[in-house]
């Protein structure tokens, strides 16, 4: 029987991560997956969009997902703050999460992160400015017992 390996939900694994990181560091943002209601003034939305092309040889020959004990989430965090710091706000969350591989993001072992760049998402209607940056990973799941 082949065996049957489970992948981390990284979305919450990166939430509390950087929750962590962030109040190690004394900064208030509050980290999520979902926008709540009401926004909070200082926020990071993290969310996993494979879908979001690669300029790589898994988008050309389509070699994408999990292979053997690792999956292979593309990452976006969504960095924003009222009072206009949000570039800062996504370097600081750029810098932790680049220097966290390979190491342990809170229970979950991260061979490699790649910093895949930034992209400014100001929002058109609204024009509140935000920010964000893109990160390939390589997480190791576990074996299902």
């Amino acid at each position: 029987m082949t065996e049957r390996i489970v992948f981390p939900d990284i979305e919450k694994t990166l939430v509390e991560f950087l929750t962590t990181e962030l109040t190690t560091l004394h900064d208030t943002a509050k980290v999520v997956t979902k926008v709540p209601d009401p926004r909070p003034a200082r926020m990071v939305r993290v969310v996993r969009n494979d879908r979001r092309i690669r300029m790589d040889r898994e988008d050309r020959e389509g070699r994408r997902g999990a292979s053997l004990a690792m999956d292979r989430p593309r990452v976006v965090f969504e960095c924003s703050d009222d009072s206009g710091s949000g570039a800062e706000l996504l370097a600081l969350v750029r810098a932790i999460v680049t220097a966290a591989a390979p190491g342990y993001l809170g229970t979950v072992w991260c061979d490699y992160i790649e910093d895949a760049g930034e992209d400014n998402i100001t929002e058109t209607a609204t024009a509140a400015p935000r920010h964000a940056f893109i990160a390939d990973m390589i997480v190791r799941g576990k074996v299902l017992a």
